[in-house]
């Protein structure tokens, strides 16, 4: 097949893409790495559009495999995936509907819980009044984007009044707030990896002494660890729910069992457990890809 990688650079800060790549060449697959912004538009010879990925034919392929990220010029980046997402005979994993989805928190949200998963109540906050409102049901309050990345302005809310400045900051930022309960993260947050139909990469993160996020770059620690079913059971619906290939799912343990914090569609450093297990991962999804595209 000829299968494409739409991938978040050329290994500059996504090192996955290029591991993807030459695991398909390895497959007997004819890859192409490409970006966003490497999808561009030529005159079709009957008229119209003709959608072209790095200089070559867009119906050209079997399939594409994307790990497109959403930062930088909105517009233009929903236009050039609607276009790869909608040409005919041409597979995307996955299409511009559900990288929408998975990035929007709330959309995320949504969707998880009308599968009837288990997320955390959810609510929109344009105001400090709303948070104010929030923290008075809920207690302790996280606040983030909606469209994010990498934990970047997810702040914790413990007193409104004192914390005013910091809920101004981030609302003449964004506008809106995703607003949710705090919930402690001292026992560990579950990051799990859905890989087509198989579970490859699962590991608990502890956040370092004196912090709340399970962020490896703010001195957290993790290992792997074989989770309970009902986890697993967890993850694998969530990800179809979502309709994501490879999607990585942060899941925190909680005294009324397990809550979805995020469903992923773009999980990166999946080398982070060693090359054996990412290879795993990539080698699930490519049987994903080729079980499901037609030839």
């Amino acid at each position: 097949m000829r299968i494409g990688v739409l991938a978040w650079d050329h290994g500059e800060e996504d090192d996955d893409s290029p591991v993807i790549a030459e695991l398909g060449r390895e497959r007997g697959h004819d890859t192409s790495l490409f970006t966003v912004e490497e999808i561009d538009v030529a005159a079709a010879p009957g008229g119209g559009p003709e959608v072209m990925f790095n200089g070559e034919l867009g119906r050209s392929f079997d399939a594409v495999i994307s790990r497109a990220q959403l930062h930088g010029d909105w517009r233009d980046r929903v236009e050039r995936l609607m276009l790869a997402s909608n040409i005919p005979g041409v597979t995307m994993f996955d299409p511009i509907e559900v990288w929408q989805a998975a990035y929007s928190k709330f959309r995320m949200m949504q969707v998880l819980a009308d599968a009837g998963l288990p997320v955390p109540p959810t609510r929109a906050c344009r105001t400090p009044a709303d948070v104010e409102a929030a923290s008075r049901e809920w207690g302790t309050v996280v606040v983030k984007p909606s469209y994010g990345r990498a934990g970047i302005d997810v702040e914790r809310i413990t007193n409104v009044g004192d914390d005013l400045p910091l809920i101004e900051k981030l609302l003449a930022r964004y506008g809106v707030l995703v607003c949710q309960p705090y919930y402690p993260t001292q026992y560990g947050e579950y990051r799990l990896t859905v890989s087509g139909d198989t579970m490859p990469m699962n590991m608990v993160k502890y956040p370092a002494v004196g912090q709340w996020k399970t962020r490896t770059l703010l001195g957290a620690s993790f290992e792997r660890v074989d989770i309970p079913p009902e986890l697993a059971d967890i993850s694998i619906r969530a990800t179809r729910a979502m309709g994501i290939t490879l999607s990585g799912l942060d899941i925190l343990p909680t005294e009324d069992g397990y809550v979805i914090l995020e469903c992923n569609a773009i999980p990166g450093n999946l080398n982070i457990l060693g090359k054996e297990s990412q290879r795993l991962a990539f080698e699930a999804m490519y049987e994903w890809v080729e079980a499901r595209t037609p030839c």
